[in-house]
């Protein structure tokens, strides 16, 4: 019985040393210390779960969020990482020109499996500004991409930030360029990449709570 309770006693130990020492993921640099683990301690990510909805007379955009937390990331040191994770739907005139909300629903081991991955918190005036979020207002720059974008360069950023409008909780959207089309493809820098842009259009939107 003593070295079962030895065993336990160590067990606990090292799953404790793994997730040490635990960092505010906003305020310290990734992968500088091995086996940290780079937490969002404000539960900043927590106001972007779930869906949230954009419909005008021509076009519906959906985004849906989750919080994944602890992943195991190999930035120059190994890590365990919050990070929140998303994916889009979008319809234009009716028709569902792109729909990878199912992906979510899947717990990749790779963060980036995901087409849209917080990178950092940016204030209300990086730009591209948000004129209409408060200035206490915390953005996240998140990297958005699309299953079908072949191109190993061409990225977009989105930026999201929680705003309250007549008690209603809203989201301000953003969508910006990141880099342009390197015109290799991903998957053999030999080919030519097919992608010319993504399908969701640029520009700010103004989203919903759906659930």
């Amino acid at each position: 019985m003593k070295n079962i309770f030895l065993i336990v006693i160590i067990m606990l130990g090292l799953k404790n040393y793994a997730q040490s020492p635990i960092l505010n993921l906003y305020t310290q640099r990734l992968g500088e210390i091995e086996n940290a683990y780079y937490k969002d301690v404000t539960n900043l990510h927590n106001q972007f779960v779930g869906t949230w909805v954009y419909i005008d007379a021509n076009k519906t955009i959906r985004l849906r969020f989750k919080k994944r937390e602890m992943v195991y990331t190999n930035y120059s040191k190994g890590c365990y990482v919050d990070y929140l994770v998303g994916e889009a739907q979008y319809i234009e005139n009716g028709i569902e020109k792109l729909n990878s909300l199912n992906n979510l629903n899947i717990n990749y081991a790779d963060i980036f499996k995901y087409n849209i991955v917080d990178i950092t918190k940016v204030t209300y005036d990086y730009y591209p500004i948000c004129n209409d979020c408060p200035h206490d207002v915390a953005r996240l720059l998140m990297n958005y991409d699309e299953a079908t974008n072949d191109d190993d360069g061409f990225s977009r950023n989105l930026f999201i930030a929680r705003v309250t409008e007549n008690g209603v909780p809203k989201l301000k959207i953003q969508f910006a360029l990141g880099t342009g089309q390197s015109g290799q493809s991903k998957s053999n820098n030999l080919v030519d990449s097919t992608t010319l842009d993504f399908t969701v259009p640029y520009g700010n939107y103004t989203l919903t709570k759906e659930d």
